[in-house]
């Protein structure tokens, strides 16, 4: 994918069961960093996550889009590898990285003292967020991640052993394991052929 084009998101890239944890897992993979890792590359990818994520309608996506604030991009992925952090260390019953952790309410702190607010039971009512400001933008995706913090059950949270990417796992026996059948667990399934089939293939007598 060239660097400029823009990031096609699809509903496999929403697999978290919460938007922080959707946003923690926009990299292309955790464990192996392709050599282009990186989803959000521009505002208008970010705006087009708000958009395809349901957290944003079509103008305020647009909003999103259109900010032109050199640093906002950076911020946004400062928030999501700070709430990767954190959910990951949930994941291994871990203490969360307290920088990680601190650096999300002060991103929330910096954007969300400007302006009036109202809640959506413990989320930010997206009425109320100012879409084209950038500092308001990163307080929205902040709070979303402290929410999470707080009100995910840390014994439901896993990480994907093939890509990293983090989920709530609601399956009733709390076995799941793929971030996605349709993808980890179809190339897990098709490693363990390949590799099987050459185990075969290596012990024939050839002729």
């Amino acid at each position: 994918m060239p660097d400029d084009a823009d990031t096609v998101w699809l509903p496999e890239h929403f697999i978290g069961g919460h938007a922080a944890l959707d946003l923690a897992n926009a990299v292309f993979d955790r464990r192996i960093p392709a050599r282009d890792n990186e989803l959000l590359k521009s505002a208008r990818d970010v705006g087009n996550w708000f958009r395809a994520s349901g957290l944003a309608d079509d103008s305020q996506a647009q909003a999103v889009a259109g900010i032109a604030d050199a640093g906002f991009v950076e911020r946004v992925r400062e928030i999501r590898e700070a709430s990767y952090s954190i959910f990951e260390a949930r994941v291994a019953a871990g203490a969360p990285p307290a920088e990680a952790l601190g650096l999300l309410f002060l991103r929330a702190a910096n954007g969300l003292s400007t302006g009036p607010l109202e809640l959506r039971g413990t989320r930010l009512e997206p009425g109320s967020v100012r879409w084209r400001d950038p500092e308001a933008v990163a307080a929205f995706l902040a709070m979303l991640s402290v929410e999470a913090f707080f009100t995910l059950p840390a014994e439901r949270l896993r990480s994907c052993p093939r890509c990293g990417w983090l989920f709530v796992d609601t399956s009733r026996g709390g076995k799941r394991r793929w971030c996605s059948m349709r993808t980890c667990g179809n190339r897990e399934k098709a490693s363990r052929h390949n590799a099987h089939a050459h185990r075969s293939d290596g012990g024939r007598i050839r002729r």
